[in-house]
């Protein structure tokens, strides 16, 4: 029997979904004109191939073209399948804009409600002390991640603390070539008078805004005696910051996290006391798979080699084929039976798209 990608979608665990299954199931969702969205009805059009015909296997996305393009002009009407109609409408955010104008993204309650059990189990895995508080300071607003944590916060059952910041401003000044260091000290105010007023046992940030942060004594201070979980994300963590953070706070678990809007989650951390430079990242097959090819042929380098980023996300509400990121990572071998690459030591490409990346803050 054919069952639906919404049958698929809702299965409990992922192990019990088949990912050959899933992907005919995902193409026959998005490619159908009952249950399709617009945007990819009429790119379909255009294809040299038929979708439903000749995409066999998880290597064959790369076929599609990346639309980064049609997210940043689409009304988002476009972009909602039809099946979807009668679900409660998604939340339209937005990715940072380090390689042009935003791209918008919709996340479905079916999507976010898969995302929220994964990653909290994970916190929990990694050592996330649920119940207590709790201070994040991420991109909110159009951007994905501060609204997640505020869904993590709730059914961690712990008090959240905030902290918001504005990555395209930080990326505008640099590329003026304007000094950011004024924008990332008022960031350490607000963060100086949360740790000052309030018991912090868990921190989200970039390592940036960390590392300035800890040139302050007093604060350093008040986190080693009591944040036992630090979560760094958003920017590139390389070694020597990663040493310097490790000993300023001995007793606490750091974690590094990667990710990406275009695929609605952050990466699965493979072993989640690992120390972040040797750190794999896996993806969540068959919803969110990974590919590292060379970024010229964009065919897959070899094991061990580094290569280009690609991502792809499957699901009801989202169809991205064939994403190729900012970042360079290692090419990892899966676990045992799962779909496309897992990632080693991930950092940003000089340039992307004939522009620069520019990280900033974040």
């Amino acid at each position: 029997m054919t069952r639906s990608l919404l049958d698929l979608e809702d299965t409990e665990d992922i192990e019990d979904i088949d990912p050959e299954e899933y992907l005919r199931a995902a193409l026959r969702w998005h490619f159908s004109a009952d249950t399709g969205s617009t945007l990819w009805l009429e790119l379909a059009r255009g294809l040299d191939f038929d979708p439903l015909r000749d995409i066999t296997s998880f290597e064959d996305l790369a076929r599609f073209p990346d639309i980064a393009g049609p997210l940043r002009e689409r009304p988002v009407g476009d972009l909602l399948p039809a099946g979807l109609a009668k679900d409660p409408p998604p939340s339209v955010f937005e990715t940072g804009g380090t390689t042009g104008s935003p791209k918008r993204l919709l996340y479905t309650e079916r999507w976010t409600r898969r995302a929220l059990r994964w990653k909290t189990a994970e916190l929990r895995e990694g050592g996330f002390p649920a119940g207590e508080p709790w201070l994040v300071a991420m991109p909110s607003g159009p951007h994905a991640f501060g609204h997640t944590t505020r869904a993590q916060a709730k059914a961690l059952g712990s008090v959240l603390h905030t902290v918001d910041l504005d990555p395209r401003w930080v990326k505008k000044l640099i590329s003026s070539g304007a000094d950011p260091e004024p924008y990332l000290a008022h960031l350490v105010d607000q963060l100086g008078h949360v740790i000052r007023t309030q018991r912090i046992a868990a921190l989200t940030t970039t390592p940036p805004i960390l590392s300035e942060l800890l040139l302050h004594e007093e604060l350093a201070d008040r986190l080693r005696r009591g944040l036992s979980y630090l979560a760094l994300a958003g920017a590139h963590l390389d070694e020597d910051t990663y040493d310097l953070i490790a000993a300023a706070l001995p007793d606490t678990v750091v974690q590094n996290i990667y990710g990406s809007t275009m695929v609605l989650t952050t990466a699965k951390l493979r072993d989640a006391a690992a120390p972040p430079p040797a750190a794999v990242y896996d993806g969540y097959p068959p919803f969110v798979t990974f590919s590292v090819v060379d970024p010229d042929t964009h065919r897959p380098v070899a094991y061990g080699q580094r290569g280009q980023v690609r991502m792809s996300h499957l699901s009801s509400g989202v169809f991205i084929p064939n994403n190729l990121e900012r970042d360079s990572a290692v090419r990892v071998l899966p676990p045992p039976g799962a779909v496309g690459d897992s990632l080693g030591a991930p950092r940003p490409l000089a340039a992307f798209d004939g522009e620069p990346v520019i990280q900033g803050v974040y």
